[in-house]
């Protein structure tokens, strides 16, 4: 950690994510004085060796009522002369108070990135240790450690030497390997967007809620009830993604609900893929064709309400459709799996290079105009 002489400084080592333990590191001249005042163990002597570990609570004033004090159970190490980490319950609040305490006494709080920069071999491998804090799955973590250690970084070097060789079969060769990751590797801190629509009381809402496991969506037999677009992020195997519930598409009886199907055909363009519902007894119908008609190769058809034994056999006029039921989970899995092969078409293996950010790819447009320019 780094600061200006004479500086204390705090930094909290772990991301924003929810997890079991938050580390916050702190060191300077203030450090020894700020521990024997707020910090106390459970059992045993105050004073900590280097290395040492042991169980304590930092006590301190609740924000809002400076006669209530509190106590905050952590895990105190000592890793320097001047220096300790503390471990503290994971959640949001818990390591905020200490930083806010610790700012309250004149410790300078540190950004990660700063620290990520000051420990990380090259800019590359900083990028994916900061993206590491924010990562929401073990699918993308594993693919942001790999250009942690190095994947990505190794790869742009591996061009450039081409480049500067004269080999330029093989440095247009990498960079269009590089470019293939790219849509992926840029949802690894972005959620993938998914879209349910369709006309009024197909079942969006109800699918919605059947996925997540409690009922975010409103559901109600009277059309329109959906009227805006409703967004929850969840993960398919893995993959992050957000789901988008969005008004039934016919046409509109008022102003508001028409600003609702506005709004989810405006979705409709933008999303990654789209889930376009077809309840049988309604059949397929001109807002189905306008939906099919606008991402025809980014879309699943799904025929909903199978559970009912009135609906009639239907067949929806595109080649494959998965029929489903939000009511007994029925196709729901097949759902989520086709899902999951339209929005990554490809793994990659253990160690390959993913480039992960709109900066990487510009990376390689500066890459390949350096190429052409020198052949």
């Amino acid at each position: 950690m780094s600061s200006r002489a004479g500086e204390s400084v705090a930094i909290k080592l772990t991301g924003d994510a929810a997890s079991a333990i938050a580390v916050i590191e702190i060191s300077g001249p203030e450090v020894q004085p700020w521990i024997e005042r707020h910090w106390s163990p459970n059992s045993g002597i105050r004073t900590l060796d280097i290395n040492a570990i042991r169980y304590g609570s930092i006590e301190h004033f609740d924000t809002t009522d400076s006669e209530t004090a509190f106590a905050e159970s952590v895990i105190l190490c000592r890793t320097g002369p001047d220096q300790f980490e503390l471990h503290c319950h994971g959640g949001e609040l818990a390591s905020q108070s200490i930083l806010t305490k610790l700012a309250s006494e004149g410790f300078h709080i540190q950004p990660s990135s700063t620290w990520i920069r000051e420990h990380s071999e090259d800019e590359f491998s900083a990028e994916a240790t900061q993206a590491l804090l924010k990562a929401k799955t073990t699918q993308t973590a594993r693919i942001l450690l790999d250009q942690q250690r190095g994947a990505l970084s190794n790869a742009v070097a591996t061009i450039e030497q081409a480049i500067s060789s004269g080999d330029f079969t093989t440095a247009k060769s990498k960079i269009q390997e590089l470019r293939n990751w790219g849509q992926l590797g840029l949802h690894l801190l972005t959620p993938f967007q998914v879209l349910l629509c369709g006309p009024p009381n197909v079942g969006k809402s109800s699918l919605m809620n059947r996925i997540l496991g409690y009922q975010r969506a409103i559901v109600h037999e009277q059309a329109g009830t959906t009227r805006d677009l409703l967004e929850e992020e969840t993960s398919f195997s893995g993959w992050p993604v957000k789901l988008l519930d969005s008004a039934g598409v016919r046409v509109a009886e008022n102003k508001i609900e028409q600003q609702g199907i506005e709004r989810t055909l405006a979705a409709s363009d933008r999303v990654d893929l789209q889930w376009i519902l077809v309840d049988p007894q309604q059949g397929w119908t001109p807002s189905h064709q306008s939906l099919w008609d606008r991402k025809p190769d980014n879309s699943i058809v799904v025929v909903t309400k199978s559970d009912l034994a009135s609906q009639r056999e239907f067949y929806p006029p595109v080649a494959t459709w998965i029929s489903i039921s939000a009511i007994t989970g029925e196709g729901i899995g097949s759902l989520l799996e086709q899902t999951v092969g339209c929005l990554v078409r490809e793994v990659p293996f253990p160690g390959t290079a993913v480039p992960f950010l709109d900066r990487h790819l510009q990376r390689l447009d500066t890459l390949e105009r350096t190429l052409n320019n020198s052949r």
